[in-house]
């Protein structure tokens, strides 16, 4: 049973709840947004909105994204990968849907396959290398869909970059793909010197239902930074590896930071 499986048996209500909300807001994201009096948009940043014959529906996701605001990223982010509702076409009904443009319904279709060229992939990696921050993260996004050929040793390649926003948009990439080629790579970031690269890479791991990743996480349970303590008890309760039990006890019975003690229940709840 794979990890969409088992949230949905055990959460049929977020199922449910997820999928209206990707319906929801993605075709949002996509609809052409009338530019500000006096805004423009910088030449050299920017990719094209126009269809291409090659890459040109990855390119048009990229685009809509570009600029928006922190939360509304993080929305289409994460409803992006994830084809529930689109997959099997019933966001054609949806309204305002029918009126919206046709590079819209095509990107909208692209995402529903779940699959890419190499045009798309060479699209992709393009982004992340690209100025947006938004741009980076759903390329990484994409580019760790099922499927995609290349995505995940783009991804890797990204990791290994000494630029860190082009390294913490492979960390989430990387998290959404659970690859098990990504646990070395991804087990290294666990001691860098920055809480955020260490809670991140806590957090990627978490998707790989990995017994290292399990082993090597656990030891962030004695991390110093709140932040991080309470990253690897919510990856460990993705992860629902045993042997962590002790570790998750001890951060529910004396860790100071009251939300490293609710992951760290939430955890051990999950572990049967």
């Amino acid at each position: 049973m794979n990890r969409i499986e088992r949230f949905a048996r055990r959460h049929p209500a977020g199922t449910a709840a997820m999928a209206g909300l990707a319906l929801v807001l993605l075709p949002a994201t996509l609809l052409p947004r009338a530019p500000r009096a006096g805004e423009g948009r910088p030449a050299a940043a920017a990719l094209s909105t126009a269809p291409a014959a090659q890459g040109g529906e990855a390119r048009a996701a990229l685009s809509a994204v570009r600029g928006i605001s922190p939360v509304a990223c993080e929305l289409a982010v994460q409803a992006a990968g994830n084809g529930w509702g689109w997959g099997m076409g019933d966001a054609e009904d949806a309204p305002a849907v029918g009126r919206a443009s046709e590079e819209t319904r095509r990107v909208l279709a692209w995402l529903g396959e779940r699959a890419a060229t190499a045009e798309d992939v060479a699209t992709l990696r393009e982004g992340l290398g690209d100025s947006d921050a938004c741009v980076r993260r759903m390329a990484a996004r994409l580019l760790g869909r099922d499927h995609v050929p290349g995505g995940v040793d783009a991804l890797l390649e990204a990791l290994r970059s000494g630029d860190a926003g082009r390294r913490d948009a492979a960390v989430l990439g990387l998290g959404y793909a659970g690859d098990a080629r990504a646990v070395g790579p991804l087990t290294a970031l666990l001691g860098d010197g920055d809480p955020e690269v260490r809670g991140g890479a806590a957090w990627a791991l978490g998707h790989t239902e990995s017994h290292e990743a399990a082993v090597a996480v656990a030891r962030l349970t004695r991390d110093g930074e709140a932040r991080v303590r309470r990253a690897a008890a919510r990856a460990l309760g993705r992860l629902e590896d045993g042997t962590s039990v002790p570790a998750l006890a001890q951060l529910l019975a004396s860790d100071p930071d009251p939300t490293v003690r609710r992951a760290a229940a939430w955890a051990l709840g999950k572990i049967e």
